[in-house]
């Protein structure tokens, strides 16, 4: 037996958690599983068969004992929907009609319902609760039902039937002690005990009061029967009721601050013991011994302090949703004080408490409880919201974030969730949780300490006035740098701020009328333009670096990047440089004027747009955003800006003005000069900004400003590609080419041919061969030495052995740090080459993106079939695989737009605006062409650009197929005797284009 008690002893703790869990679950109120029963049925997996609805009988045999052992199992499964309906079913059996014997009823309580009660099965206690609820309701209601019945004899069947007897497991006492927790609750909740005889409350709260001491833990969920029972009493009743929870020193608990703060809710005239809380009976205003109450400190506290209930409950007690409610309807009936009440009771209670450095981990989850309890309600808390990051709680939210291995990394995971949903279903709490995360105890880069994206995500949140105020909130821990280390601090802080601020304004769909995006236009670009430019205005601890701005100005070109990605977006950039001070920026007296003259003529072009229809806004917005970039490359100190500005001049004066130019300059040859220059720079905006440009002027290009395209897609993917490109003419390339010309000239022909064969990798090691050999020859200068392999005799000529002294050694020191770091700063060939192939290739892919704009605008233009051959040959020639699919691209785009979206056969005649001969002429020239290579893709392409050119010619004179006939059985003969290697593809499309528009014509 003492073995066996010693189990039952063992066994006690560790079945807590899941009778409190079991316990929690009984605050629902059970009687809405019976109002509900179709709302659960449906949650339900399976939903159970209607039960019959049938009275029980005296003494139940065969099937009507059989049915009634069926309904009590199902009365106990843990599916709510067979549940429900079995509930439903008993309690119709006992109390249909009449209702049922005393006999019967009296069996069923005693060797069914509170029984059941003590029942192990997870749904027992659940189901058996609703039924006598209801049927003690019934029993007790305005009479007594049953003579025999009364009120103390059931409320004894319920103490036998749950009173542990026997050799019983720990977990079997405990069920008996919830099954009798269970039972009582069923006489609070059938509102019976306030009615009539007052000495029903007394009785059942003695139950109570016994089962506390008895199981302290079950006082969470004795308390919160208590609490239940408030609502059911008169004053007086109240009043009786907390005298004998001071007496019994459950006051100064959890269980007692909820009790007094409900009855203190009901009744707020009522007379309150002393102690602990006062006349007031208001445990918020003591909260010293509020925090230590909360706490359940085990420390000797004084008289009233109540004992630990000896289990950690991983659950919130309720005392702190009762709590929290207090401050809600204070807040809510428009108490001015609550807020610094709150902050008060917070810090106490909580945050010294709860998440102090000494405190537990246990309780530090309870902390953590009620923070994610706090941010999920939090339309119900907003007025609350700026005391709960208490500096405690997000230090230690921070610690366990940051290592996963801390024992609380999952609760602080979940606490971090709950912030980034808040935010995001309340946009409107940001800017005041934003602060507490990067300011005070938390980081300014919250999210690389944390590991998470948090501060991201809620910055892509914000908008509107929000977003207004989160960029203030940002910006002020930037500018100002307490307590700054170096100044290497305060540029990682800037640039971090930097980032957020890109971060913002990205997120941002300027495509999306509904969102309000003023904000970039009023704080966002502004903020940027005045720490990129300003000076005067800007008050910075430390001051601003040059790296620092220029790293905004770059924040800044990102930002324009995004917003001008839609053509509505034009006008950001122009009205920034309309409002921002560039103080900041020193310029020369002749770059200033030219500034200045530039503001000017873009100023001309907006006035001109106010009175121009939409169509012919296109163009003078264009150029006035590209005035605008040039304009800020002359404030980020770009050398060639000024000289890009008296080019944009002359684009104004003739496109705009319509001015002739004295020397008869092809202004379309400048402004594709203007263009390539931006399109060769790996700028994301300088590329977007070149392509709205020419899309507003692409009716203006000529066939010489194609041609300065065209000519770009002939150029060799290689360094002397790259070179003839951009005019870099070192002086050392050009002896190594004057040396090596015909080799070069030989490798730059393929650069597929090279990598294949390795001649490249093979060059490039020539070249690292020789930089190894100058290396060597200067360590050996610097050591006064040789190689191995080098002349023996060498060593003769040292004439001593003799140790270098100190002052020696240091000159020896200089001279290797002299020689490696020059060896660093040599550049290394093999990276060059590549680098400048990757140059060329990403300059010919933009081209493609310009042209594939032309042929798509002006697909009509004569010019236009002048690409087809240029085209044709980048395609041939190029060594990278994506220029070739780019180059077939546009044809197929220019096929596909002087179609108009036709099918083959339907085009309509139209008049001729070009020479039918040179027409027929770039025919044959593509039938050349096809010729020239045998791979698949080109062949389709070749026949692409050939169909393109027959069906321009079928469109202006039927007739004319006879001689695009003659053209293709020209090519077909020589094919056929083997003059011209061309693929079959070629021939198949034009039989089916004749079939096509065969079948048309008829």
């Amino acid at each position: 037996m003492g073995e066996k008690r010693k189990r039952q002893a063992q066994d006690a703790p560790a079945a807590a958690p899941a009778a409190k869990k079991q316990a929690k679950e009984a605050k629902k109120d059970p009687m809405n599983e019976t109002r509900k029963p179709a709302v659960a049925a449906k949650r339900a997996v399976v939903e159970a068969e209607p039960l019959p609805i049938l009275p029980f009988v005296d003494h139940a045999k065969g099937p009507e004992l059989k049915r009634e052992v069926k309904l009590y199992d199902q009365l106990s499964s843990e599916d709510a929907a067979e549940r429900l309906a079995a509930a439903d079913a008993v309690v119709s059996g006992l109390l249909m009609g009449e209702g049922a014997s005393e006999t019967t009823m009296q069996r069923h309580l005693e060797r069914r319902l509170f029984r059941g009660l003590a029942s192990g099965r997870k749904g027992a206690r659940l189901g058996f609760s609703i039924v006598l609820t209801e049927v003690l309701g019934q029993m007790f209601g305005k009479e007594d039902k049953y003579a025999g019945l009364g009120f103390d004899k059931v409320l004894e069947i319920l103490k036998l039937k749950t009173k542990p007897e026997g050799d019983l497991s720990g977990q079997e006492e405990k069920d008996h002690a919830l099954g009798l927790l269970f039972g009582l609750q069923c006489f609070v909740r059938a509102k019976i005990l306030f009615s009539g005889d007052e000495k029903r409350w007394e009785v059942v709260f003695d139950s109570l009061i016994y089962l506390c001491g008895k199981k302290p833990w079950l006082r969470e969920e004795v308390g919160w029967v208590v609490v239940e029972a408030l609502a059911q009493m008169s004053q007086s009743q109240a009043e009786a009721t907390l005298q004998r929870l001071f007496e019994a020193g459950l006051a100064a608990s959890p269980e007692g601050v909820g009790i007094w703060i409900a009855a203190r809710r009901q009744f707020p005239d009522m007379k309150f013991p002393p102690k602990p809380w006062g006349s007031s009976g208001n445990p918020l205003e003591h909260l010293k011994s509020l925090g230590k109450a909360l706490k359940e400190s085990s420390s000797p506290e004084g008289e009233g302090q109540a004992k630990q209930t000896g289990n950690w409950n991983p659950q919130l007690h309720f005392v702190w949703g009762m709590i929290v409610d207090q401050y809600v309807a204070g807040a809510r009936a428009g108490d001015e004080d609550v807020a610094d009440e709150f902050e008060k009771f917070w810090k106490v209670a909580v945050d010294e408490n709860l998440f102090s450095a000494s405190a537990s981990r246990e309780r530090k989850f309870w902390g953590f409880l009620l923070f994610q309890k706090m941010l999920t309600d939090a339309s119900d808390y907003k007025e609350l919201l700026v005391s709960v990051f208490s500096p405690n709680l997000v230090r230690c939210l921070i610690n366990h974030m940051s290592q996963e291995d801390r024992f609380l990394h999952r609760a602080a995971e979940k606490s971090i969730r709950a912030v980034q949903q808040m935010a995001e279903a309340h946009p409107h709490t940001i800017p005041t949780v934003l602060p507490k995360l990067i300011g005070g105890n938390g980081f300014y880069n919250f999210d690389q300490v944390t590991k998470t994206k948090t501060i991201d995500k809620m910055l892509g949140w914000a908008s509107g006035k929000d977003a207004e105020a989160v960029v203030e909130i940002l910006l002020k821990p930037a500018l100002k740098i307490e307590g700054c280390e170096s100044d290497k601090d305060a540029e990682t802080r800037r640039q971090c701020f930097g980032d957020y601020l890109l971060s913002m304004i990205r997120r941002v769909n300027v495509t999306d009328e509904s969102v309000d995006a003023t904000w970039v236009k009023n704080t966002g670009l502004p903020t940027l333009g005045r720490l990129s430019y300003s000076k005067k205005h800007l008050k910075c601890k430390p001051e601003l670096s040059e790296a620092s701005r220029a790293m905004f100005r770059g924040r800044l070109t990102s930002a324009f990047a995004h917003l001008i990605s839609d053509p509505k977006g034009f006008s950001y950039p122009i009205e920034l440089l309309q409002s921002v001070k560039t103080d900041a920026v020193e310029m020369e007296d002749e770059v200033e004027a030219a500034k200045d003259k530039a503001l000017a003529t873009m100023e001309k072009l907006l006035k001109k747009t106010k009175k121009a229809s939409d169509k012919e806004k296109i163009p003078l917005e264009a150029l006035a955003l590209l005035y605008a970039l040039v304009v800020f490359q002359l404030l980020n100190g770009e050398s060639d800006a000024a000289s890009v500005l008296d080019e944009l001049k002359l684009c104004y004066d003739k496109l705009i003005r319509g001015k002739e130019d004295e020397e008869g300059q092809d202004v379309s040859q400048v402004l594709v000069e203007i263009l390539l220059s931006l399109m060769s720079r790996s700028s994301l905006l300088l590329r977007k900004v070149a392509q709205h440009v020419f899309t507003a002027f692409a009716s203006e290009i000529t066939a010489e400003g194609l041609a300065l395209m065209t000519d770009v897609l002939g150029a060799s993917e290689s360094a002397k590609g790259q070179q003839a490109l951009f005019d870099q003419n070192d002086d050392e390339e050009h002896d190594h080419d004057d040396e090596d010309g015909s080799d070069d000239d030989e490798l730059d022909s393929d650069v597929e041919m090279i990598s294949a064969n390795g001649d490249g990798d093979d060059a490039a090691e020539d070249g690292e061969d020789a930089d190894m050999a100058a290396l060597d020859k200067a360590l050996a200068a610097a050591l006064d030495t040789h190689r191995l392999d080098e002349d023996a005799a060498a060593a003769s000529e040292s004439d001593s052995d003799a140790d270098m002294s100190d002052s020696e050694m240091l000159q020896l020191d200089e001279k290797l740090v002299e020689i490696f770091a020059a060896r660093k700063k040599t550049p290394n060939k093999k990276q060059e080459a590549k680098d400048a192939r990757a140059t060329v290739v990403n300059l010919k892919n933009r081209i493609l993106d310009l042209l594939e704009i032309y042929v798509r605008r002006v697909p009509d233009k004569v010019e236009a079939y002048g690409l087809v051959l240029p085209l044709l040959r980048c395609m041939r020639e190029t060594g990278t695989k994506q220029v070739g699919e780019r180059a077939h691209a546009v044809l197929a785009a220019f096929k596909k737009a002087t179609k108009g979206g036709k099918a083959d056969g339907e085009e309509e005649e139209e008049k001729a605006d070009f020479d039918i001969l040179e027409r027929i002429e770039l025919l044959k020239e593509i039938h050349e062409e096809a010729g020239k290579d045998a791979s698949h893709a080109f062949a389709r392409a070749a026949s692409t650009a050939s169909l393109l050119v027959v069906s321009s010619l079928y469109r202006v004179d039927k007739r004319l197929v006879k001689k695009v006939a003659g053209v293709y059985r020209d090519t077909q003969v020589q094919w056929v005797m083997g003059e011209k290697k061309v693929a079959a593809g070629l021939f198949v499309d034009w039989v089916n284009w004749c079939q096509s528009h065969a079948a048309a014509a008829q």
